[in-house]
């Protein structure tokens, strides 16, 4: 009986269960296939995706770093990772972060690195956007008109070619044959019509020349060789929307007193040993409330100067003669000076 009663039971459980997978089997059917469908034509969008990234950039994250060390920079592997990505994308990049902190020097060293052409451009409030942009070379279409008046032979030159564009840092980068790196220092220093001529470039790496009349050649000038762009901001004003569209920051900060003593070591080619020292000194003021606190620059500036004039050995009478290096502020001064004295007798042992 108690056979038949489980019996019974089971049966009673399967049909409870099985008339909803009925009614429901449909359902949870198209929605596995359209699962599947999904993932295939996600992999598929990857493929390529990946297949146009590596063209532009055929490096990973890991060969990156270590492009980047070989020139003396590093980053950690987060930063590193999310510059990668952008630079796969073709994304201008913008730099954030305090001054001194190498925002700058990324860009050259990355050039140096990859073994790219480096375009320099300063920015600053009256800089105008034919002087980054285009503009024609005027006295050279006054002398060939001129010349070409005196002898009266043959065809009149085109007066409105290539030939007679001046190269500014923009036209530059776009007739480039290889690879190029833009750098844009303090570009939050532009003034908005220069701002406004900029996005262009920005946003489809083009110069359009209005009055370009050269066979063959069309009005609108296109980068003929990848271009890697990066802009430093200090935030001396606000970015509006239209440039933050176009590109993507990344923020550099200060690095851990480790790879701090590895960048001054390789730079200044101290011992191990001092440039820790320097290092841990510099880490420690850092946490100190300066006006100015010491960056990656003043770091490597300071040990060079302890080498220089002191042989590499921090001494009252060292730190008097490269207290410039480290503040620069009266105020920054005092605070350095009372900190060192304070800490002078633990240099031995802590260091």
């Amino acid at each position: 009986m108690h056979t038949y009663l489980a019996t019974g039971v089971a049966v009673g459980i399967g049909l409870i269960v099985a008339v909803p997978l009925l009614r429901w089997g449909p359902v949870w059917w198209r929605l596995w296939r359209r699962e599947v469908a999904n993932q295939e034509a996600l992999a598929a969008a990857k493929e390529e995706l990946q297949k146009e990234a590596s063209r532009l950039f055929p490096y990973t994250p890991t060969e990156l770093q270590e492009a980047l060390q070989r020139q003396g920079y590093y980053l950690d592997t987060l930063t590193t990772t999310k510059l990668w990505s952008y630079l796969r994308q073709g994304k201008p990049v913008g730099l954030r972060g305090e001054p001194g902190i190498g925002k700058s020097q990324l860009a050259e060293s990355f050039a140096k690195a990859m073994g790219y052409d480096l375009v320099d451009m300063e920015c600053h409030s009256h800089l105008e956007a034919e002087e980054i942009g285009i503009s024609w070379n005027g006295f050279k279409q006054i002398v060939d008109a001129q010349a070409y008046q005196k002898t009266g032979g043959g065809e009149p030159p085109n007066l409105y070619t290539l030939e007679y564009l001046n190269r500014t840092p923009l036209l530059e980068s776009v007739l480039a044959e290889r690879p190029t790196v833009v750098r844009v220092d303090e570009v939050d220093k532009l003034n908005e019509h220069t701002t406004n001529f900029f996005l262009r470039y920005l946003d489809r790496k083009e110069l359009v020349v209005h009055n370009l009349d050269e066979p063959g050649q069309s009005r609108v000038l296109k980068a003929r060789a990848p271009l890697f762009i990066f802009l430093t901001s200090n935030e001396y004003k606000r970015l509006d929307t239209a440039f933050m569209r176009r590109t993507v920051w990344l923020d550099l900060n200060f690095p851990s007193e480790g790879t701090l003593a590895r960048i001054i070591q390789q730079a200044v080619g101290v011992p191990a040993d001092f440039a820790a020292r320097v290092a841990r000194i510099i880490v420690q003021l850092r946490q100190l409330n300066m006006e100015k606190k010491p960056a990656i620059a003043e770091a490597i500036e300071w040990a060079r100067a302890l080498v220089d004039v002191g042989d590499g050995r921090i001494t009252p009478e060292t730190v008097e003669v490269t207290i410039g290096f480290l503040a620069k502020y009266p105020e920054d001064e005092a605070i350095v000076k009372e900190a060192l004295r304070q800490w002078y007798d633990g240099f031995g042992r802590t260091a």
